[in-house]
């Protein structure tokens, strides 16, 4: 992993983010892009009134540009800061447009995307699952690591693991990352039947072997939620990440498009990577 892009926002998990990619750059001496998006739609919302207050209505807009040129060049300052504290090499990137097409297209010349699951960058928290954050996961071209604001480090990590494709893939892109290295490695694998649970986490712990990397298996034969279960596993062990790499009644687009993972990414304590 040598180039992380962060998203840069005012609000608790984009802290969190921030103290992860700071942590991650760190540890694997890569470099870390601040990227600051100003939503100009979202700051000059169209709106009904006649001539009378068209003045009124630039003048507002005006000011509201003005807050978002200064919020962007205060984030920008303090994480260049907080970089040079970490001997980690940062650079800051400003857009305009919106923050989703804005990323993704920012993030084809680095390996991984973080961004806080509250962050809609606007300045402000979203209160749960950020629209930004929920247009990113539909399409991005890179694995996007979704931070809660508890987020700092990664010490205890848990990989879902179904064995379909989409896992297996997600699965490989997590290792080649280095997200693994020196972290306690947890694969958690669930199915109604024994045996395929079994035969699920001895594939993944057979793949993490070829890069020497250890890992406790945890095979729950249960026809309950899976992604419940795993969440609560994820919970009692006290883990810093899940690797959600499926699991879904009818594939892995469905859950990662669907209610669930806005609700577990809304409530679940770690941070959550994700690609597709």
């Amino acid at each position: 992993m040598r180039s992380l892009l962060l998203a840069l926002d005012d609000t608790p998990a984009s802290e969190g983010a921030t103290k992860l990619a700071l942590s991650l750059a760190a540890r694997h001496d890569a470099a870390v892009t601040g990227a600051t998006v100003l939503d100009v739609d979202y700051l000059t919302p169209r709106e009904p009134g006649g001539l009378g207050t068209a003045y009124y209505k630039f003048k507002t807009d005006i000011a509201r540009l003005k807050q978002g040129h200064e919020l962007a060049e205060r984030l920008s300052e303090s994480f260049l800061q907080r970089c040079k504290t970490r001997n980690v090499k940062g650079n800051v990137l400003a857009m305009e447009g919106r923050p989703w097409d804005e990323l993704c297209a920012a993030a084809v010349a680095h390996d991984l995307i973080l961004i806080g699951r509250d962050s809609d960058l606007h300045g402000e928290s979203s209160g749960g699952l950020a629209k930004t954050v929920a247009m990113m996961l539909r399409e991005n071209p890179r694995p996007l690591l979704v931070a809660p604001a508890n987020a700092e480090g990664l010490s205890r990590i848990v990989i879902a693991y179904d064995g379909s494709v989409p896992a297996a893939r997600t699965l490989q892109i997590f290792t080649l990352l280095g997200l693994v290295l020196n972290s306690e490695i947890h694969v958690i694998s669930v199915d109604p039947a024994q045996d395929v649970v079994d035969r699920r986490v001895r594939q993944a712990s057979t793949y993490l072997k070829l890069y020497d990397i250890a890992c406790i298996t945890r095979a729950i034969a249960s026809g309950a939620n899976p992604a419940e279960l795993v969440v609560a596993e994820a919970r009692a062990i006290g883990a810093d990440l899940l690797m959600m790499g499926a699991y879904g009644h009818r594939g892995w687009k469905e859950t990662i498009l669907g209610s669930f993972t806005t609700r577990l990414l809304s409530e679940c304590p770690t941070a959550l990577f994700v690609h597709h």
